[in-house]
This record gives C-alpha cells, structure tokens and sequence, in this order.
C-alpha cells in the first residue's frame, strides 16, 4: 500500500492584481509584497497574475 501527502498552500496569502495608475496591471499583497514599481508602465495582465501566483507559492503554509 503506498501513501502520499497532499500539501495545500494558504489562501490567506494572495496577492491583489489590480488596473494601475497607467492603465497596466500590478499586484499588492498585504504581506508587503508588490510587483516592480519602477517600471515606467504597468504588466500585461497575464504578466501580474502570473507575478502573484509566484509570490503566493513561495510563501511556506
């Protein structure tokens, strides 16, 4: 018989991807987390939400 952890990661942790003041996208998360603010435009929405996803997954549970 053979057994297998299942590790399921906190929600509690999960960044906001919202419209920024240039009309691009950026994260913020409450951690203090954020996408690159120096950039003169905002990411692409696929770029944010992708960002967020990695910040929320390098967060241990």
């Amino acid at each position: 018989m053979s057994s297998h952890a299942t590790y399921r990661t906190s929600t509690a942790h999960h960044p906001r991807v919202q419209r920024g003041p240039d009309g691009g996208w950026v994260w913020a998360c409450s951690c203090g987390g954020a996408s690159c603010r120096t950039i003169r435009h905002g990411l692409p929405w696929k770029q944010a939400v992708i960002g967020a996803l990695l910040h929320s997954a390098t967060v241990a549970p």
